[in-house]
């Protein structure tokens, strides 16, 4: 499966309504309040611009855009998944939510229109994550801030967990911590932040577990392409499986920032860029 191939079949995978019963209205491990500690800790001033890309339906838009008051915008590939947070959107917020169908690497807007810029769990999936990245920069304002959580692998995952999992989740191009920090400072960005959120992807998977019969999920996997033969015996083995992924720290989630130049807002503005070469952010010891 190409890259290109594999990231429209996550974006398929993660419209159906199966997985919306599953996984909430956030799509990635930690949901919402994962998104708070995310946009948070970006330290964007009400009033500013944001953007969500890769914004599914919406969730962490309107979260900036009420609990935060930034004029937010999202865009999202999927013309399903805009429609639906433009329905969403129409709940009286604290400031305007505008949803946009757009790919991450042709972003639909002009150079410097934003102070910050969110992606969660969707890098990694992206088919020219450099371009995506450099798109991200190119948006940006300058001493703007962009905030991302997404997987990290560390290490090779056996060649049937990648088979099976990574080309319909987050996993299909996951990097390590520093290669992810690297991607972005080939863009031109500087890293200024990392937090290990692996607690909530070992959260998910026992969720996963917990809803294999309840909500059907055997059932509903059996549909996704390459998963077909697995009964829930098969589907509890991958979950297992999983989870002692994570446990020995071969898959893990993170939370990165970055900035655009010097960055200009928070307690970032006092702190020094990081250069994972040196061992700074993502070559922190694993807290889990």
């Amino acid at each position: 499966m190409s890259g290109t191939e594999a990231a429209a079949c996550c974006a398929r995978f993660y419209e159906q309504d199966w997985v919306r019963a599953v996984l909430g209205d956030s799509f990635h491990p930690g949901g919402v309040e994962l998104s708070a500690r995310l946009v948070a800790a970006l330290a964007v001033p009400p009033g500013a611009r944001a953007l969500d890309v890769a914004c599914g339906i919406g969730t962490t838009t309107r979260l900036m855009a009420d609990a935060h008051g930034l004029t937010a915008f999202g865009v999202d590939a999927s013309e399903a998944n805009v429609a639906r947070a433009q329905v969403l959107a129409g709940a009286p917020l604290r400031a305007p939510a505008v949803f946009a169908t757009g790919t991450a690497e042709a972003l639909p807007f002009a150079d410097c229109t934003f102070d910050a810029v969110v992606c969660e769990c969707a890098v990694s999936t992206f088919a020219e994550q450099p371009r995506a990245v450099a798109e991200f920069a190119r948006v940006l304002k300058p001493g703007g801030a962009v905030g991302i959580s997404d997987m990290v692998v560390e290490g090779a995952l056996p060649a049937d967990v990648a088979g099976l999992v990574a080309p319909w989740t987050c996993l299909s191009g996951a990097r390590s911590a520093v290669e992810t920090q690297r991607l972005f400072l080939d863009a031109g960005l500087v890293a200024v932040g990392y937090a290990d959120e692996t607690a909530a992807l070992r959260e998910l998977v026992v969720d996963l577990k917990r809803k294999l019969l309840t909500a059907g999920l055997a059932r509903a996997v059996a549909q996704v392409p390459g998963l077909e033969a697995l009964d829930v015996g098969g589907l509890r083995d991958l979950l297992n499986r999983a989870a002692a992924l994570v446990d020995a720290g071969t898959v893990q989630y993170a939370r990165f920032w970055f900035a655009k130049g010097r960055p200009r807002f928070g307690s970032a503005r006092a702190e020094p860029a990081c250069d994972p070469a040196t061992g700074c952010c993502a070559g922190e010891p694993r807290r889990g």
